[in-house]
């Protein structure tokens, strides 16, 4: 396969949510006959390392980031806490706490790349429900060495 790219898709669940796979093998990689195994060994990681994973992206303001955004929805009245109503019918109580925002997360796509280098490198994309931030996104990379990295929130 020298000089070429192929890519494959799938749908899998992780997290107990349906989520596309996509793998890229990039160009001059040789495929080993544990590609296959490769390939299960990374989605077992994502899926064991939930907790890892969402750790990486909470930060000290994504709370704060997540009413800002969210109090632009409409402000129901309900009983004695603060809650909005976003575009989908979703309700969302204030304060937003660290448990409201993990429960809501994840994972819409999965992708694995492999480079010439029998090396792999991952990107997950991260979105939650309800929609705190208005159909932005999060996106965390892991590299071959299962470092995971929080790269940002894009629209």
């Amino acid at each position: 396969m020298e000089g070429s790219y192929s890519s494959f898709e799938a749908k899998i669940n992780l997290w107990k949510k349906e989520v596309d796979l996509f793998i890229n093998i990039l160009e001059n990689h040789h495929i080993s006959d544990n590609i296959f195994e490769d390939i299960v060994r990374i989605i077992k990681f994502v899926e064991e390392n939930k907790s890892m994973i969402q750790e990486t992206l909470f930060k000290d303001d994504i709370l704060e980031l997540a009413e800002d955004i969210t109090s632009s929805a409409t402000l129901l009245e309900c009983a004695s806490d603060e809650c909005y109503i976003l575009d989908d019918g979703s309700k969302v109580y204030f304060p937003i706490t660290k448990d409201d925002f993990f429960n809501s997360l994840y994972i819409e796509s999965l992708t694995i790349n492999f480079n010439k280098n029998n090396n792999s490198f991952i990107e997950l994309i991260l979105l939650n429900n309800p929609d705190y931030f208005n159909g932005s996104y999060f996106i965390i990379n892991i590299d071959e060495n299962s470092n995971i990295k929080f790269i940002g929130l894009e629209d």
